[in-house]
């Protein structure tokens, strides 16, 4: 126990918490040492842990491709363990490292004793996802030759602006946000009471198809809830043309990069040209002014729909590189056991 707390109080966001709050939750934590060129976790294994790294390097990898590298103070394995699900990546030491391991039952735990303890992770959880998400998308952009011409925003016509006043378009009942919340996995089993404060905190609007909700470098501080409709998600690349990085469907959050880190909108998010669309709409403000359950399940459900990104981010990246989707470390190692059938 002791080595764990001598850790937990070198990290920078616990450095404002009262001593004896780390000491009580140390019991939870375990350090662990990892030599050079020895692996963490092997991509489409089971999340069991994350871990902050004390000292070292470590490197990520997908298909013997090298993602990221990650150091001292840095938090990794935290999107699987918040969403439960399979990692997305490899990850190997590339020098002698310590990590504090946190497994995914005492986070449970850590959640319920240690609520303040718990945070301050998941907004450092929140921030560190947000980041790779803007760093991959800079590394799809400079590989993409792209796939459609870069999304513009259309001034609309005095004909097109009475015919909505005429038709009272701009006044139809807007799809239900409770709906849509209700198929993010945290908040599946959410209190009503929880919900009707989130989307208290939200505005709706109506996006026409075919029309952007916000373009790429556009200015914001808001996150969006998509109610009804399907949103394409473009980046610009080279030669005036756009790389389509995913489309969402009822229930998706997107623009949290710049709703986290303050910053410009990483990419443009486009109704798409079939269907019009409704979104919610959350600002900073807001954000911050939820607390309490409301308040951590809501953050929760960023992890998410930040893990969707990273995800859906990694498998375009690794087939720009390689031209192909690649079959997963822990299958591959799986594969070469005896009696085992990939399906």
């Amino acid at each position: 126990m002791y080595r764990e707390f001598e850790l937990l109080k070198e990290l920078s966001f616990f450095k404002h918490l009262p001593q004896e709050r780390l000491e009580s939750s140390s019991l939870l934590w375990t350090a662990r040492t990892l030599r050079a060129g020895e692996n963490l976790w092997w991509q489409g294994q089971p999340a069991e842990e994350f871990a902050f790294i004390c000292s070292g390097k470590l490197t990520v990898h997908i298909a013997d491709e090298d993602i990221a590298e990650i150091t001292v103070g840095e938090m990794l394995g935290e999107a699987g363990v918040f969403t439960k699900e399979q990692r997305n990546a490899s990850v190997s030491a590339l020098e002698d490292s310590e990590l504090l391991c946190l497994p995914m039952t005492h986070l449970e735990t850590l959640r319920g004793s240690h609520s303040d303890i718990y945070d301050l992770i998941l907004d450092q959880c929140l921030n560190r996802m947000a980041l790779r998400v803007q760093e991959m998308g800079r590394k799809i952009a400079r590989l993409a030759r792209g796939d459609s011409p870069i999304p513009e925003r259309k001034t609309e016509t005095a004909f097109g602006k009475f015919w909505k006043r005429l038709t009272g378009s701009n006044n139809q009942i807007p799809a239900s946000a409770m709906t849509a919340l209700r198929k993010l996995p945290k908040l599946k089993e959410a209190s009503k009471d929880s919900l009707i404060q989130i989307i208290s905190a939200m505005t709706p609007h109506k996006v026409d198809k075919g029309t952007p909700i916000f373009l790429e470098a556009d200015p914001g501080d808001s996150v969006f809830l998509l109610a009804d409709g399907c949103v394409d998600v473009k980046r610009n690349v080279r030669g005036g043309k756009s790389e389509r990085l995913a489309s969402l469907y009822t229930g998706a959050i997107f623009g949290t990069g710049s709703l986290l880190l303050r910053e410009r909108r990483n990419a443009a998010c486009v109704a798409s040209a079939n269907t019009d669309c409704w979104v919610y709409e959350m600002d900073l403000s807001a954000h911050r002014s939820l607390t309490g359950e409301a308040g951590r399940l809501w953050r929760e459900s960023l992890v998410a729909a930040l893990a969707f990104q990273l995800r859906s981010a990694d498998n375009r990246l690794i087939v720009l590189k390689r031209g192909k989707p690649s079959m997963s470390d822990y299958d591959k190692i799986r594969g070469g056991l005896e009696g085992y059938q990939g399906g």
